[in-house]
């Protein structure tokens, strides 16, 4: 029975050995004959900016077909109340600065603010010095980003904080301190 066994493996080993090198010797040498491997480096860099280039295309083609409209924010979807202003004024050298439409920038843009004054819009902001309170004077609240929590009117505002007002409806920052210092994206209104 061990003989058996034994020629059995044999035989198995010389079949296996037998049909490597028929396969070494028949096998196309010929399937890839770039100077790089499909899943080097290169490969995907090309890969991304090609797929960079047509998501690129399609942005700007979307946009030009939405033209001038407003986005939409699915999530805050409450109207703001009738007696509240929600156009922003352009009183001349007092109170009122508002910030002129362009086009949407990724940059922030560091402005310097007194007590009492207030920034209001549809933008990002990060308090980087000084104290400030929430100004919400309907239901919603401004979205703290870096918590994941709904601040309420009146709360105060934690430095280094990414702050999130997702439309014009008079949400905002009042200044409490002396000075502060903001970061900002998107279109505000200094009142």
């Amino acid at each position: 029975m061990k003989k058996h066994t034994r020629i059995i493996a044999i035989v198995s080993v010389l079949l296996l050995c037998t049909s490597v090198c028929i396969f070494s010797i028949f096998a196309d040498d010929t399937s890839y004959q770039g100077s790089d491997l499909p899943v080097s480096e290169s490969y995907v860099i090309r890969a991304l900016n090609t797929l960079e280039d047509k998501l690129s295309k399609k942005i700007d083609a979307l946009a030009k077909t939405m033209g001038a409209q407003a986005p939409v924010d699915p999530v805050d979807t409450a109207e703001p109340s009738d007696t509240e202003n929600t156009e922003p004024t352009t009183e001349t050298n007092t109170t009122d600065t508002p910030t002129p439409p362009s086009a949407v920038s990724c940059a922030y843009e560091v402005i310097s603010l007194t007590k009492g004054q207030s920034i209001t819009g549809a933008c990002e902001i990060i308090l980087r010095s000084g104290t400030a309170a929430a100004l919400c004077p309907g239901a919603n609240g401004i979205s703290d980003l870096t918590e994941g929590i709904d601040i309420a009117g009146n709360t105060a505002i934690i430095t280094n904080h990414l702050l999130l007002i997702p439309r014009d409806d008079g949400r905002g920052l009042t200044i409490t301190s002396d000075e502060a210092y903001l970061m900002v994206r998107g279109p505000y209104t200094i009142k």
